[in-house]
């Protein structure tokens, strides 16, 4: 907006002067004309020059862009594991070898159960299979 208000400001001072200044046909001879025209010319030029140059400091006054944050990877929230209990592992694996028919292991499967009778309702949720000779 100032760059254009002023651009013409200094076409209207230009082409007043230029009125004010213009030689009648009879006296164009003295060389003035030239003068006048290069003065135009000079004028016009540099009301575009300084049209560039308050454009440039309008630019300059612009703000730089906010830089761009780096996107942040949050981790992955664990995934609760159960703590390992031993003798329950024991007592599979014993299951798995009286399944086979290892007798000895039927026999220490059975004395597990025996001594853990507390944990044996929690065995039987987690695992109803191991239990499967007891539900017939």
């Amino acid at each position: 907006m100032i760059r254009h208000s002023i651009s013409a400001a200094l076409v209207a001072a230009t082409l007043a002067g230029a009125s004010l200044a213009i030689p009648a046909p009879a006296q164009a001879k003295d060389g003035r004309t030239g003068a006048l025209l290069g003065g135009l010319a000079v004028g016009a030029v540099g009301g575009v020059l300084l049209g560039h140059a308050i454009a440039g400091q309008q630019q300059e006054a612009a703000p730089p862009p906010e830089p761009v944050p780096e996107p942040v990877y949050a981790e992955p929230e664990p995934v609760y594991q159960p703590p390992v209990d031993p003798t329950y592992r024991k007592a599979q694996r014993l299951r798995r070898e009286c399944d086979d028919g290892i007798r000895e292991s039927c026999i220490r499967f059975g004395i597990i159960i025996g001594q853990n009778r507390e944990r044996e309702a929690q065995w039987r949720r987690q695992s109803p299979d191991m239990f499967a000779w007891d539900t017939n």
